[in-house]
């Protein structure tokens, strides 16, 4: 099995525009969106998988368009607000657990959510405890892949990856 992580384009909150609970995608962070989806359009996915939160939801929306799916979400998979790292990392596990348990074979699974809890997905699907000194950096629209190997290994095969936003002038080269 893939499984895909990706952090949800720039948000009002990111802008410092809402700094309500929930904020929408800034117009920057809806055309992330468009890009990741353009980017995920050739590959076969068998689920797009969300966090509730809005932000999370309109960046998964473009990708499941290409892929003409419906979003699914995962009510557990919000970013993490007033939890222990211990409970944070819990959550994440029980969310790549859910996903685990649903497929797997070759599937290719994408789940967008947020650079706190991305870390912990992350962790969780590796198989690595949350440390204070180490975090995997997520980026707006950010991509990471894990690949589930069936000798039983876990191969990270990229992180972070925000190549798609080059049309955007983000990325350097």
């Amino acid at each position: 099995m893939i499984l895909y992580i990706a952090r949800h384009g720039e948000s009002l909150g990111n802008t410092g525009e809402d700094t309500g609970h929930d904020p929408k995608l800034s117009v920057k962070g809806k055309k992330q969106a468009e890009l990741l989806g353009e980017r995920m359009k050739n590959l076969r996915l068998d689920a797009v998988f969300s966090s509730p939160l809005t932000r999370a939801v309109q960046t998964a929306e473009s990708t499941a368009f290409f892929q003409n799916m419906q979003v699914e979400i995962i009510p557990t998979a919000y970013e993490v607000e007033n939890e222990t790292t211990e409970e944070a990392y819990i959550r994440a596990k029980n969310v790549i657990d859910t996903v685990m348990s649903r497929f797997k074979n070759d599937e290719r699974i994408i789940v967008f959510a947020h650079g706190t809890f991305n870390n912990y997905l992350i962790n969780a699907a590796i198989g690595f405890p949350v440390r204070d000194d180490f975090n995997f950096c997520q980026e707006n629209t950010g991509l990471t892949c894990i690949k589930f190997m069936p000798d039983g290994k876990t191969k990270i095969e990229f992180a972070n990856d925000y190549c798609h936003l080059s049309p955007l002038g983000e990325i350097e080269y």
